[in-house]
């Protein structure tokens, strides 16, 4: 009976161990970009991931809303160069070794992209929205899944009149499929460190983050449907470059391109014509 409870208790255990392993491979992290072309290479200048590797977090008011990182120190990172205006590319995949596995299909939600100006390391109203891109109104597609169809790629292109410095680059994906309940929604943010160049002068009003986000805001207690045209993206309007304020939120997903290798997006967000 013993040798039977043993054995149970073994299978059992592989069973948990399983489970856990999927729910890991389910999940993602942001793991490199590359900035007017230039490839900046895997995981580079991008905050180490925290220890609980690629899993989301799911408490909006937790610190580890910020960056999903298990060292804020920004000595302790390298600063990529990128110019004001220039598109960067964003990959993510499910592990930091550079394979294309993106995410699970079930995992529907938006993508967001913030920035924050180095001197506040993530703290306090610091965080403006650059991106953002929910569902398609013509295809009924969620970001996730566009991103799942172009291996993890989403391009964004950096505002033209940011005041030269560095900066937090923020992106982060929000999977929705088990946001009906409140607190099971899951975020998926990590920060790159940026060093902008150019003759701007602009700086953005932000967020905090956490504190802009609440658990029963309408894009993160969410039950999905048929149709979801009228999803609201969480977070505050994006920023429109040169007005000085931000932009009317779109929760427009643009269409691939087949002239670029990565969905095509633009920092307002525009709505597909």
């Amino acid at each position: 009976m013993r040798r039977c409870g043993l054995v149970q208790s073994l299978a059992n255990s592989a069973i948990v161990l399983a489970l856990l392993a999927g729910l890991a491979n389910a999940h993602t992290l942001f793991v490199e970009f590359s900035a007017a072309g230039t490839d900046m290479g895997l995981n580079k200048c991008i905050r180490p991931f925290w220890q609980s590797g690629n899993s989301p977090v799911m408490d909006v008011t937790s610190a580890d809303l910020k960056c999903r990182t298990s060292d804020m120190n920004w000595a302790n990172t390298d600063v990529c160069p990128v110019a004001a205006g220039s598109t960067v590319t964003l990959r993510w995949n499910r592990n930091k070794s550079g394979s294309s596995d993106v995410i699970s299909a079930s995992h529907i939600g938006p993508c967001l992209v913030y920035m924050a100006a180095a001197e506040s390391n993530g703290d306090g109203d610091a965080w403006f929205k650059i991106f953002e891109s929910g569902v398609d109104s013509s295809s009924g597609q969620w970001c996730t899944t566009k991103l799942i169809a172009n291996d993890g790629k989403l391009d964004v292109v950096i505002p033209s009149d940011l005041k030269p410095g560095n900066y937090l680059l923020r992106p982060e994906l929000i999977a929705l499929h088990g946001a009906r309940r409140e607190g099971q929604c899951q975020f998926f943010p990590n920060c790159a460190q940026l060093q902008i160049t150019g003759s701007g002068s602009a700086q953005p009003a932000g967020v905090a983050l956490p504190g802009y986000y609440k658990a029963t805001d309408p894009g993160i207690l969410y039950a999905k449907k048929s149709d979801n045209s009228g999803y609201v993206i969480p977070g505050p309007p994006v920023y429109q470059p040169g007005s000085g304020s931000t932009s009317t939120s779109s929760n427009t997903t643009l269409p691939v391109g087949s002239s670029s290798p990565a969905v095509q997006a633009s920092s307002t967000s525009q709505p597909v014509q």
